[in-house]
């Protein structure tokens, strides 16, 4: 599945929009391909998930947002004045046909994720088996830790 329409599809169904910045919406879409993995035994991405300095990262996301038509990267600044990148869907931009099982997780990960504050979401994403068994700086074999659960 393309990042992209996994973007535009969160971005067009989170209820708080101003929350999606580059951060958040990075472990989100970790967050739908570990789910992914725990139900199917396979990613929703091809992303090679690494365990960075603060959690899951890569720059896929972020790199998938710049260039599509749908979706815009907006500079903005966080509660502290610090500079925050937002995620959004341009206006003329239509929800993605995606099939049932993705559009399950994907609901799944935004329901589950949509109350959490930061500190609380940052817990959640820390407390997947992929981080809590991993040490920082290595790459993240998701399937592999789903086979450890399943």
């Amino acid at each position: 599945m393309k990042i992209e329409d996994l973007l535009v599809y969160i971005c067009a169904k989170y209820p708080i929009p101003q929350e999606l910045s580059k951060a958040r919406l990075t472990k989100m879409v970790y967050l739908a391909d570990w789910e992914a993995c725990l139900r199917t035994g396979v990613q929703l991405t091809p992303i090679r998930w690494y365990f960075h300095n603060f959690g899951p990262y890569v720059d896929d996301v972020l790199e998938a947002a710049k260039i599509s038509p749908f979706l815009e990267v907006v500079e903005t600044e966080n509660l502290y004045g610090e500079p925050k990148q937002l995620i959004r869907t341009r206006v003329e931009a239509a929800v993605p046909q995606i099939d049932r099982m993705a559009q399950s997780i994907l609901d799944h990960v935004i329901s589950e994720t949509k109350s959490l504050y930061w500190k609380e979401f940052i817990r959640y994403v820390y407390a997947t088996k992929p981080i809590a068994d991993s040490t920082r700086y290595t790459e993240l074999d998701l399937q592999r830790f789903a086979k450890q659960v399943r």
